[in-house]
């Protein structure tokens, strides 16, 4: 882990001193050899919470004060070849978040809490714009929101909270959002459609010694201009005109799931987005609708009820506006979120935020509050409010 540590501030150090001297809007740009290019940037937000009767104590729950790196994303991307591409982020992910029970959260080889970890590394094969091969450690290509959306570019503070945003957990199997193993993917029909086609390993626990394969998939229909890359925006602040309708699945058979021997896990969802301007504002728009059945996740949660081989629904819809003109130095767009997680046989929890993006140069330096409140129907579990203050930086 030292020898981590020392590699990133070296690195670090490094692009300082290289950005001193290359001028560059998105990373440093450098042409190797013919056609042969590197890229490297760095990324990171900061953030601060108080969750309402979020630390448990001998004499019941006190309010906690959480100061903690949300994200800190060392990346780097280059192409060798015409055909041949490759990409990778050093991250580390919730340094100093603080859990309910007491200490921080840590998982060294993930690089959550303390640890430094390959978060994305895959290599990629182009034959033909409508046809990829790609391999590696990369997003699960289900939902749009943790599926193609750019953590770096999201409209709300951070992901539905089904799909680890604020202080919650990501219903499927991953290693952090992602998996290990080969994506076919292309954009046929110049960009109005995508495809990305994945097998995977899944659920890999003691339970679980057989190893059978996951396979996911989705595809994306845009309507207006194409969403061609791997990582999509959460919001394009006018500067794109995007109507989008995506549908994904997810299947892993033969799990053992809560004890239970044989469960397939099995998860669909539709998603919409639209992001449009609107004069010199622009408004946007997204919706998902996700069914699981037999979840491979979790164990007693402190804010829904949804765990491992349960049944269940999860929504969302989140929209904002990029008020036109500027307040003082950036630009200001409020948005809100409401989302739900509706377990089969138990209750449901609705989560509802609200709050507002400041924009000093676009998603590269920006700040953000907002506020949610949680309201579980279990009579077990409390309502909750948490307000997060967040200030994003990068190049």
């Amino acid at each position: 882990m030292t020898k981590l540590w020392g590699l990133a501030i070296v690195i670090v150090v490094w692009l300082i001193m290289l950005f001193i001297t290359v001028p560059c809007q998105a990373g440093f740009h450098m042409d190797i050899n013919n056609d042969a290019w590197a890229e490297i940037g760095m990324w990171t937000q900061v953030s601060y919470q108080w969750v309402e009767d979020g630390k448990i104590e001998d004499d019941g729950f006190e309010d906690m004060n959480d100061f903690m790196i949300r994200r800190a994303y060392l990346y780097i991307k280059a192409q060798v070849t015409d055909y041949v591409s490759f990409f990778t982020h050093i991250a580390s992910d919730k340094l100093g978040m603080e859990k309910p029970t007491g200490g921080s959260l840590d998982n060294s080889g993930m690089g959550l809490g303390s640890g430094v970890a390959w978060r994305d590394l895959w290599i990629t094969l182009t034959l033909h714009e409508a046809f990829k091969i790609q391999m590696g450690r990369m997003y699960v290509p289900l939902t749009r929101n943790y599926g193609t959306t750019s953590t770096k570019c999201m409209l709300p503070i951070d992901l539905p909270f089904l799909q680890g945003g604020s202080r919650g957990g990501i219903f499927y199997a991953q290693k952090v959002g992602r998996d290990d193993g080969l994506t076919l993917w292309g954009n046929p029909l110049d960009g109005l459609f995508q495809y990305r086609l994945m097998i995977s390993e899944g659920v890999e626990d003691d339970e679980n010694p057989e190893d059978n394969l996951r396979f996911v998939g989705r595809i994306a229909v845009s309507l207006l201009e194409p969403e061609t890359s791997w990582f999509n925006k959460g919001t394009y602040l006018g500067q794109k005109k995007v109507l989008s309708f995506g549908v994904g699945m997810d299947r892993q058979d033969d799990l053992t799931l809560a004890g239970r021997e044989g469960e397939d896990n099995k998860v669909w969802t539709v998603d919409a987005f639209f992001d449009h301007p609107i004069g010199n504002g622009a408004v946007t728009l997204e919706a998902a609708y996700i069914d699981i059945e037999n979840c491979t996740q979790g164990g007693p949660n402190f804010y829904h009820d949804l765990e491992a081989g349960d049944d269940g629904e999860n929504w969302y819809i989140n929209g904002g506006y990029l008020l036109p003109g500027s307040v003082g130095p950036g630009q200001l767009q409020p948005y809100f979120r409401y989302e739900q997680v509706d377990v089969d046989d138990k209750d449901k929890t609705d989560f509802l935020s609200g709050g507002f993006n400041y924009y000093l140069k676009g998603h590269n330096c920006k700040i953000t509050a907002d506020y949610m409140h949680i309201e579980p129907d279990n009579s077990e579990k409390d309502d909750r409010d948490i307000f997060t203050f967040q200030i994003t930086a990068g190049f």
